[in-house]
């Protein structure tokens, strides 16, 4: 599908489907060596273990360290979404799939709405998934989060062209004969 003049060629349904399998893949990932890399360092005496296991007192699991780890594990993901999208407009898995996230006009998202954009993903898991299956269906393709934040993905491996505030402007040569002109080629007036 060819872009049409005025608006930039949209990412598919699938594409954003499969970014966002990929990002939780990594998220996953993270977590599993973390746990792993905690695990290793309990064993070997480092720091006290997360306290979980079956013989362990049950205090042990609200020690400061825990609770660090238990804050990891909720924020990681926030910043994961609102720091990639924020600078790049892209998670890993976007730019696997060379989608980005821009403003409906064109522009790159900010830290504000990158983060009022996770908080849409909420919305569609509230709406039992059926606001990620929205942007299967609009002419957009934006699903519930980015129609509320006013967003759309978009194809990088496709020239579009840039919104008008963000081109810049070209500057205009004056014409020989203007005195105006610095570079007249003439000399100092006497």
């Amino acid at each position: 599908m060819e872009p049409s003049m005025g608006h930039p060629p949209y990412a598919g349904f699938w594409s954003r489907a499969a970014a966002r399998i990929i990002d939780l893949i990594v998220i996953i990932a993270a977590f599993n060596l973390i746990y792993l890399l905690d695990r290793v360092g309990a064993d070997a005496g480092f720091w006290t273990g997360m306290g979980l296991d079956e013989g362990s007192p049950i205090g042990a699991s609200f020690s400061m360290v825990n609770v660090l780890r238990g804050l990891f594990f909720l924020t990681f993901p926030v910043f994961y979404y609102v720091y990639l999208h924020a600078m790049y407009g892209q998670t890993f898995g976007k730019m696997a799939l060379k989608i980005k996230v821009v403003n409906e006009d064109g522009t790159p998202l900010d830290t504000r709405k990158s983060f009022l954009r996770w908080l849409g993903y909420f919305l569609c898991d509230l709406t039992f998934y059926i606001g990620y299956l929205w942007a299967a269906f609009d002419p957009r393709k934006q699903g519930l989060h980015d129609k509320v934040c006013k967003t759309v993905v978009v194809r990088t491996d496709v020239p579009f062209p840039l919104p008008a505030a963000a081109e810049p402007e070209t500057p205009t040569e004056a014409p020989p004969n203007d005195p105006a002109s610095l570079d007249t080629g003439a000399g100092p007036p006497i």
